[in-house]
């Protein structure tokens, strides 16, 4: 198994559980402690970063200010009482790239099958980078397979692992908000469309049949107005699912939703609901009941992370 596969393979059906979650974005750096399984975490913190800390890229170095973000990671340790342990890390959506693949089946063994994904990936990737690992999850029904794979750039991943090992820190796994909100969701239950919507991205994830179909990024303004943000998301949203209708024949049949800003979800929802006339279930969780709204969306995919 390549060394980035087994980083980035806890997004998906084998996550070891981490002493605790961290996320980066451009604006801010957050972290949840994990509480013993089946118990939710209740130490956590959202910290905002000085502008130009980094630059989320896929394709280029992310430009991490060490100085800085050390600082305000040294500064997280200290709020969730954390000496040491293993992480997992979620990085800027941007950074990596997910492709959803269609497979009558796979080779049997892991070289053949990242030999075969790789292949397939490049098809639509026509120039990929010499240091690309890719990690995959399955589908779990019976028949032609859907396989949902996540590329990213070993360079870039190191930056970040980096961070946090110089903070005395292990990461074991790196994934991005979508992929682990979607630990989150009942596939199984319904046609649905995630919709992830982060401060500088959407992330739309489709499940038709309890296997993902689909998965789109859009890049958001972090400076728009809550009403502009709002607009654009629910946009985007019903193009992804006329485009699902017109593509499977079929409808999608709820929305999941979620936004990194607590505070408009509910407003998300109920334009959702609006416009595409579906149910638009936010996305909840067993977060503590201390925790603002403003807490919850902020680290709602760090949770993901424990489901």
């Amino acid at each position: 198994m390549a060394p980035l596969l087994g980083k980035l393979r806890s997004m998906f059906t084998d996550r070891p559980r981490p002493d605790a979650v961290f996320g980066l974005s451009a604006q801010a750096l957050s972290g949840i402690l994990a509480g013993s399984k089946g118990r939710a975490a209740r130490k956590r913190f959202v910290l905002p970063l000085d502008a130009g800390s980094l630059t989320p890229s896929f394709d280029k170095p992310n430009g991490i200010e060490v100085f800085s973000l050390a600082a305000r990671v040294e500064e997280g340790k200290e709020i969730l009482g954390l000496a040491g342990g293993t992480v997992a890390v979620l990085i800027p959506e941007i950074c990596v790239r997910v492709f959803v693949l269609a497979a009558e089946s796979l080779p049997g063994s892991d070289a053949e099958r990242e030999a075969f994904l790789r292949w397939r990936v490049a098809k639509q990737m026509p120039i990929m980078p010499d240091d690309l690992r890719l990690a995959c999850d399955l589908s779990f029904v019976p028949g032609p397979r859907k396989i949902l794979v996540a590329a990213a750039r070993e360079a870039v991943v190191r930056e970040y692992e980096a961070l946090f090992s110089s903070a005395g820190l292990k990461p074991g796994c790196v994934t991005i908000p979508t992929l682990s909100l979607a630990n989150l969701v009942d596939r199984a239950a319904a046609d649905g469309l995630l919709l992830s919507a982060g401060t500088d991205h959407l992330g739309l994830l489709a499940a038709m049949d309890a296997e993902w179909t689909l998965y789109r990024l859009k890049g958001l303004d972090p400076a728009a107005s809550s009403r502009d943000r709002i607009g654009l998301v629910v946009q985007e949203a019903e193009n992804t699912v006329h485009f699902l209708e017109d593509r499977e024949q079929r409808k999608i049949s709820r929305l999941w939703v979620h936004s990194a800003d607590g505070e408009e979800t509910a407003d998300l929802a109920a334009r959702l609901e609006s416009v595409l006339s579906l149910p638009a279930e936010r996305l909840e969780y067993g977060a503590p009941r201390e925790w603002a709204s403003a807490e919850k969306g902020a680290l709602a995919p760090l949770v993901g992370q424990l489901a």
